[in-house]
């Protein structure tokens, strides 16, 4: 596995640095092709790190769950990088912020396609066309994070959220992630054939085995990092 990515205990949790555009872009690829990961997480602290083109599009690419830890000023690119993100927290401090507009430009990388299907297309034209900048409470209120961490603890609370996706089954968090995401665009009709369709897929995978047979025997299940629809190795 690639020191691009750092991964914690084996766990199935990799850890994406934000930054350098070569760097996050081999990242994003060597987690792709890592069978045994399960779920990505990413820590943005604002202006710290800077955003590279293109990189919300390959962070939004990968199949399996994103985690963002986010602090600071969340702004513009950044901003629509954890919007690519599937679950955020962030601390009471963050500020969240699509300023672009305001600079003469438009966002490119998701901001005006996202930041509405999160937040609702009100408060997305209010923060794309004023330039707003809203609070972790709204941020919260409105949708755009699940979780305000405790100060300076964004970083170990999405830490915290990845390893415990991680430690479900790796093919149901695909697919669930796969429904939420795909049946979102489609009628609901076409959203529910395609839930059922994840259903009957699933059955082919060995880990949900195990995980009936360690509901059964009320212990936690024993999942392997094996990618969907590969038998373990014995």
């Amino acid at each position: 596995m690639s020191s691009l990515n750092k991964k914690t205990s084996g766990d199935g949790v990799l850890t994406i640095p934000v930054g350098d555009g070569t760097v996050f872009q081999d990242a994003c690829a060597n987690a792709a092709a890592d069978e045994s990961a399960r779920v990505v997480v990413i820590h943005l602290t604002g202006d710290r790190e800077a955003v590279e083109p293109g990189a919300p599009a390959l962070l939004a690419a990968l199949g399996m769950p994103v985690v963002a830890g986010l602090s600071g000023r969340i702004e513009d690119r950044a901003l629509e990088l954890a919007l690519a993100a599937d679950i955020r927290v962030c601390e009471p401090e963050t500020t969240f912020a699509m300023m672009v507009s305001e600079r003469g430009k438009l966002p490119s990388d998701g901001g005006t396609q996202r930041l509405p299907r999160v937040v609702g297309p009100g408060l997305a034209a209010d923060m794309l066309l004023i330039g707003r900048t809203i609070s972790a409470e709204e941020a919260f209120a409105a949708g755009l994070v699940t979780e305000i961490a405790a100060p300076r603890k964004a970083r170990q609370r999405a830490d915290e959220i990845a390893t415990a996706i991680a430690a479900h089954g790796r093919a149901a968090s695909v697919f669930t992630k796969e429904a939420v995401l795909k049946g979102g665009d489609m009628p609901l009709e076409h959203a529910l054939h395609l839930e059922a369709d994840l259903a009957i897929l699933l059955h082919t995978d060995p880990e949900r085995a195990e995980g009936i047979d360690a509901f059964k025997e009320r212990r936690q299940p024993g999942f392997r990092p094996t990618p969907p629809g590969k038998d373990p190795e014995t």
